[in-house]
């Protein structure tokens, strides 16, 4: 037989070969749908974790309520308001300024950024609000269907332990390893991984009606429990959007006047440095003396060792000069001459 017939032979005496390669697909598989679930749930409750505990996010709440008490300073009832509604949310950026160059969310954004974000303009300046992509994400999250598709898993899970079970008793000895001891370690791995994903999934659900509670967040329709993630988050999604890109907006703006300033530092260091005066010493300081005082060991250093001192030589060359007397020098020059 060629290759390809003797491998198919050989696999045909295999025991319950299909039933091996049903376990063995589900082992497969098993990990990818339980990992995507577990990322979703993970996602959702960073986002309500947030929602619930950054203090970033309450100091934007804040100011939101300061500017809001401070527009409606004279109305009574309006003007002395302990919170707000989370609808004003997506309506801040309706409030124009006079000159129509900006509006009431772009402004609570440099605010907040100038008064609170110590460090602003560099890169580790974080943003105070969830990112728009998870919340947009988390508002998918239907509790109800998650439950649906672990408890899927888990029946799937059961089926296929009880078909390797059957596979392993009614097997040769010899064929029953290492299909046994894989599949038993498998099922014990993934009952564990179903049993954190549904009290992952139970942890979400709590979260989220905590969320809801703690904003008095009530449904349109319905009790709070009943509510959806899509109905509570839905008006997050707007908010989240804009107040990212006028943060972006802002911190490029910081940026680039930190670098205006650095540059003007930098010009008027070198200018200072132009305008420096330099003073000649006067004769006689200090510097003049030991300029001179160094003329004079140079002058010193330069002569030779075996070289008398200039005293002695003077006195030497004094000895040797004969003291002439008046007038008789210049008749000898002459008697010489006439010689």
């Amino acid at each position: 037989l060629d290759k390809p017939d003797q491998f198919l032979l050989d696999l045909s005496g295999i025991s319950f070969f299909n039933d091996r390669l049903m376990c063995l697909t589900f082992q497969s598989k098993l990990a990818d749908s339980v990992s995507e679930i577990e990322n979703q749930l993970n996602i959702f409750k960073s986002v309500i974790e947030f929602l619930t505990s950054n203090e970033s996010l309450k100091q934007i709440f804040s100011v939101i309520l300061v500017f809001g008490n401070y527009l409606n300073g004279g109305n009574k009832q309006r003007g002395q308001a302990d919170g707000f509604n989370l609808d004003i949310l997506n309506k801040l950026k309706d409030l124009k300024s006079k000159d129509n160059s900006t509006n009431l969310l772009a402004f609570i954004v440099k605010v907040c950024i100038t008064v609170f974000d110590e460090k602003k303009g560099t890169l580790e300046s974080l943003i105070p609000i969830p990112d728009p992509s998870e919340v947009e994400k988390s508002s998918h999250i239907d509790f109800e269907a998650q439950k649906a598709e672990i408890d899927k898993i888990k029946k799937d899970l059961d089926i296929t332990t009880k078909k390797a079970e059957n596979i392993v008793n009614k097997s040769p000895e010899d064929l029953k390893e290492p299909f046994h001891t894989k599949m038993s370690e498998f099922s014990v791995k993934a009952e564990k991984d179903i049993m954190a994903l549904t009290t992952l999934l139970e942890e979400c659900n709590s979260k989220f009606v905590k969320c809801m509670v703690y904003y008095r967040w009530s449904p349109k329709k319905g009790q709070l429990k009943d509510a959806k993630p899509e109905d509570f988050l839905s008006m997050w999604m707007p908010f989240c959007n804009d107040y990212k890109n006028y943060w972006k907006k802002e911190q490029v703006a910081i940026q680039k006047e930190f670098i205006k300033q650095e540059r003007q530092k930098h010009l008027q260091r070198k200018e200072s440095l132009r305008n420096v005066e330099t003073k000649k010493t006067s004769a006689g300081g200090l510097k003049d003396k030991l300029l001179r005082r160094k003329s004079r060991k140079s002058t010193v250093a330069a002569v030779p060792e075996n070289a008398a001192p200039p005293a002695e030589n003077a006195a030497a060359n004094d000895s040797n000069v004969k003291k002439e007397e008046p007038g008789t020098t210049n008749n000898t020059l002459e008697d010489d001459e006439f010689r």
